[in-house]
């Protein structure tokens, strides 16, 4: 029964390794495809993220400013819905 239950409890950290390594990626590729970033807080954003995963990612993705394109796209799926 021990053993189960180890094995429960190193899957489910397994599992949620790898959904904040796949979170902590997708943090590093939005902040270096971002348009409206200069140099200067790109590379401050990638050191932030990059010594802080988790915290870092989760700021970044928290105060990140919704770009004009992703607008429209929310308001048109909004406005789809509910017709």
């Amino acid at each position: 029964m021990l053993v189960a239950l180890g094995g429960f409890w190193f899957l489910g950290w397994g599992i949620l390794g790898i959904l904040i390594l796949a979170l902590w990626i997708v943090g590093i590729v939005d902040i270096t495809k971002r348009p409206d970033l200069d140099r200067g807080h790109r590379a401050a954003w990638i050191l932030i993220v990059v010594l802080l995963p988790v915290v870092g990612t989760i700021l970044y993705l928290a105060m990140r400013p919704t770009l004009p394109d992703e607008r429209e796209q929310i308001v048109a799926a909004h406005s789809r819905r509910h017709r």
